[in-house]
């Protein structure tokens, strides 16, 4: 008997998996709204439930709330960064191309020539002419129309997207129930109190998750941004920010980040020439960065991804890793929230099986 409970429990999750997968397929943007806007819920919920405690106001206008002081922080850090990251395009718009290809080249040859005094010596003529055709090659692509045009397109699917994640956001704080109703139209009546139990474990389990990401990105912002204040690098703030927010592709998003901050510092250097004070700018980005990712590999992801999933670190390094394999960085970010609700849904309906056991032990 309960071998067959077993087989009819797998071929009803593989039923349900290949339903979900069929509707994410073809309703991939709604799914993904209601997907974000759960996230936010979950986010400010517990500012709702203390704003109802706290003062008795009523979840509609806590939900309310909750969704402005989320908004304001989102507008916030783009009130700060998108003045700077304008001035960076209008910099890299009015930039004089062919002087830099001559600055390049120049400057180049004063490098090659600090490494000699050094005792390093390289073929001045090889490494110059590639340098410089590089140069060339990516001035080539660069193509302002192109990039209005995307620009534009972005912006307006964002705005689009923007609306209905609020939207759906606010109905899901206000009736917490609400995801849940929605989600149990799809679960046969015998199996719902098992899947409530997996929506409340995954429910705790991925709020402290969200909550403690969130701050891992505020603090990494934080980090960034003084540390390349600190060491005089114009625009600190855009680039710190945009390190924040790319620390949420686990791994791969800081090597982006700090390259995409030494780009942009490079490019912002280049309006005076290109010096031999290029390479210290470098430096100094690419160190921050090193620095403050140190600080969140052994201090702050411990404490998020281990604690907050209940989670061996080594595990989630190899489910990561398996996830950005087959599925690339959107896998990597939806590894762990994904993973831990699986773990639920195993440790509920297969208990007793070794493995299970085995990953589900540190689940409470």
């Amino acid at each position: 008997m309960t071998m067959q409970f077993n087989k009819k429990t797998v071929i009803g999750l593989i039923v349900a998996l290949a339903v979900l997968g069929f509707v994410f397929y073809y309703l991939s943007d709604l799914v993904i709204y209601i997907i974000v806007a759960f996230v936010i819920s979950m986010l400010g919920r517990p500012l709702v439930q203390w704003l109802n405690h706290r003062f008795r106001l009523p979840f509609a206008l806590g939900s309310v709330i909750a969704l402005a002081v989320i908004l304001t922080f989102v507008v916030g850090v783009g009130w700060l960064v998108l003045p700077m990251f304008i001035q960076q395009g209008q910099s890299l718009v009015q930039m004089d191309y062919g002087q830099l290809t001559s600055d390049t080249y120049t400057g180049f040859h004063q490098f090659t020539a600090w490494l000699a005094e050094k005792g390093i010596r390289l073929s001045d003529a090889d490494i110059e002419a590639y340098v410089v055709t590089g140069v060339q090659q990516l001035i080539q692509r660069i193509s302002l129309k192109d990039l209005i045009t995307n620009t534009a397109g972005f912006l307006t699917s964002f705005g689009v997207g923007l609306f209905c994640v609020v939207f759906i956001a606010f109905f899901f704080l206000k009736d917490e129930k609400l995801f849940k109703n929605m989600l149990f139209l799809f679960i046969p009546d015998r199996y719902t109190d098992r899947a409530e139990n997996v929506l409340q474990s995954s429910e705790k389990l991925l709020t402290r998750y969200f909550v403690g990401l969130s701050v891992e990105v505020v603090c990494m912002m934080l980090f960034l941004s003084l540390g390349l204040w600190a060491l005089g690098i114009d625009h600190a703030v855009l680039y710190g920010c945009i390190g924040g927010v790319l620390n949420i592709i686990p791994y791969l998003g800081p090597v982006i980040g700090a390259v995409l901050a030494t780009v942009f510092a490079v490019i912002n250097h280049l309006e005076v020439g290109f010096t031999m004070d290029l390479v210290w700018i470098i430096v100094k980005v690419v160190s921050v960065f090193v620095g403050a990712n140190l600080i969140d590999n052994f201090v702050l992801q411990p404490l998020i991804y281990a604690n907050s999933v209940k989670s061996h670190p080594l595990e989630i390094f190899f489910v990561i890793i398996i996830a950005g394999t087959l599925t690339g960085p959107g896998g990597m970010i939806m590894a762990i929230p994904l993973y831990t609700v699986l773990r639920v849904i195993a440790k509920e309906f297969f208990k007793g099986n070794k493995l299970v056991d085995g990953l589900t032990r540190r689940m409470v």
